[in-house]
């Protein structure tokens, strides 16, 4: 099979819900990273074989195929088939392991995969609503409790012994680490701006708090239990943004000259226990490793997701990895987590940031609800 490569992508900033993304249509914001991905890429969108993108809210304007939609928005051939997928928070992670796999497969040769969510135009839980069916039926609930997933991480927390100060002391690292890649340029080669009245809306992370501090983060009250460890402060932001990934064979890379930033070495999903799902990043990168025959010492940097910073420190503690090369730059914490475009985005930084550390290995993992997860191993080019 075909090795793949990660040509090009690009992310926008990432907006707090109901900020200042709230008047740019879904599409509209997904359209951006997606023409800017293709533009750094240095593809031409008719040599496009097809494009996979995620979006959990499939209502209102994230409806009817968002990733169809968008593409046809920023004026690409429509000749281009799109598909739109939900499988919660690793969405677009799994659209970059569909898009390898096909192209891998020898069935296509240039995949564009990414991933939105506007959660200020479409908000949580709106195809939910009252007046349908509820997504879990009672057979369901008969055989898992399928709680919240704040209560579902302060389950993780006391299974494997999580304090609240440690989740205080990972939310302060990640705003930190997030504000510092801002000022010293890291976030540059991958953010696109979504402009109105040719001016950018946002030129970095609207939720980026740089004074972040520990007294600050304590001083805060749990949010679903009273004696709890999870707070604003060590919890991901509810965001709207998009990002886009730019996959090719290598043999496209050689017949037309494309420059790779990355080789996706491989990828797998898993599913977890659906009541405490943050162990699951555990399960998928253990799986990951052994496909592809290497270690947790083989891995130059980690980004896992920052859904809370349980997840996090489940997996520190697990694999025993160093602290500061896991999410050397911040994650959902203090980017934001706008959940169909999450996955996108950490692969895509993950690459960048494996060129910035003089390339490596690189893994990327994801928990979603409903008891999923995601593992990439990913290496630099450059």
């Amino acid at each position: 099979m075909t090795r793949v490569a990660i040509v090009g992508g690009a992310r926008t900033p990432v907006a707090k819900m109901g900020r200042a993304y709230r008047d740019v249509h879904p599409a509209d914001l997904l359209a951006v990273s997606i023409g800017a991905a293709l533009s750094d890429a240095g593809v031409e969108a008719g040599r496009v074989d097809q494009a996979l993108f995620g979006a959990t809210g499939q209502a209102g304007g994230q409806a009817q195929n968002v990733g169809r939609n968008a593409w046809l928005a920023a004026g690409l051939p429509h000749e281009v088939p799109a598909m739109t997928m939900d499988a919660q928070c690793p969405s677009s992670h799994l659209a970059a392991h569909l898009g390898a796999a096909t192209i891998a497969s020898g069935d296509a040769s240039v995949v564009v995969v990414g991933g939105v969510e506007s959660l200020t135009r479409v908000p949580m839980f709106t195809t939910a609503q009252a007046g349908l069916d509820r997504p879990i039926p009672a057979t369901l609930t008969e055989r898992w409790d399928m709680p919240h997933q704040g209560e579902s991480a302060e389950r993780a927390a006391d299974r494997y012994a999580i304090s609240r100060r440690a989740c205080d002391e990972y939310g302060v690292r990640s705003h930190q680490a997030a504000a510092a890649a801002w000022k010293a340029g890291r976030f540059d080669d991958e953010a696109t701006f979504v402009r109105a009245d040719g001016a950018p809306l946002l030129r970095s992370d609207e939720g980026v708090r740089a004074d972040s501090d520990i007294v600050k983060a304590s001083a805060l009250s749990p949010v679903y239990r009273p004696d709890g460890v999870n707070t604003a402060a060590n919890s991901s932001q509810l965001s709207d943004g998009s990002a886009a990934l730019v996959l090719a064979s290598e043999e496209m890379c050689e017949r037309d000259g494309l420059s790779p930033l990355a080789w996706i070495r491989s990828a797998t999903w898993v599913g977890n226990d659906p009541d405490i799902i943050f162990d699951g990043p555990v399960d998928a990168t253990e799986k990951v490793l052994d496909r592809a025959g290497i270690r947790t010492e083989d891995i130059a940097l980690a980004e896992v997701h920052e859904a809370y910073a349980v997840p996090v420190l489940i997996w520190q503690q697990h694999f025993g990895f160093d602290l500061d090369r896991i999410n050397v730059d911040g994650g959902a914490i203090s980017i934001g987590h706008p959940f169909g475009a999450s996955g996108a985005r950490q692969m895509l930084h993950l690459a960048h940031a494996l060129r910035h550390a003089g390339g490596g290995l690189g893994l990327a993992t994801m928990c979603g609800g409903g008891g999923v997860a995601t593992a990439t191993i990913i290496e630099s080019a450059v």
